[in-house]
């Protein structure tokens, strides 16, 4: 059974190998992209939205509503990143739990 040391270092393992991938992240350009969960909510509501990305790092409570609204039209959701590397690739200091690629 593993111990609490060794949980630590697993989560620490995989929460650096996802860091160091940050520069594999694109940025989005500000016109294509809303970012927060209230702007990408609407922008699904409206059929704006191409494609969802949801950090895997993010609250489920946060992300859950959403991933099932992007199930029922029919929009691809990616949830590969995490919550900093979305924020890097929307263009913000912070951290992004939600991020919407918009329609042309």
């Amino acid at each position: 059974m593993p111990t609490c040391a060794d949980l630590k270092s697993v989560n620490f393992a995989v929460r650096s190998s996802a860091e160091a991938s940050l520069e594999e992240v694109s940025p989005m350009e500000p016109e294509k992209r809303v970012v927060g969960v209230k702007q990408s909510r609407k922008a699904i509501r409206e059929g704006r939205a191409r494609r969802v990305f949801l950090a895997g790092d993010a609250d489920p409570a946060l992300t859950g509503p959403i991933a099932a609204e992007c199930a029922a039209a029919g929009i691809p959701v990616e949830t590969e990143r995490t919550m900093a590397q979305l924020g890097r690739a929307c263009g913000i200091s912070v951290g992004a739990s939600v991020a919407v690629e918009l329609t042309d």
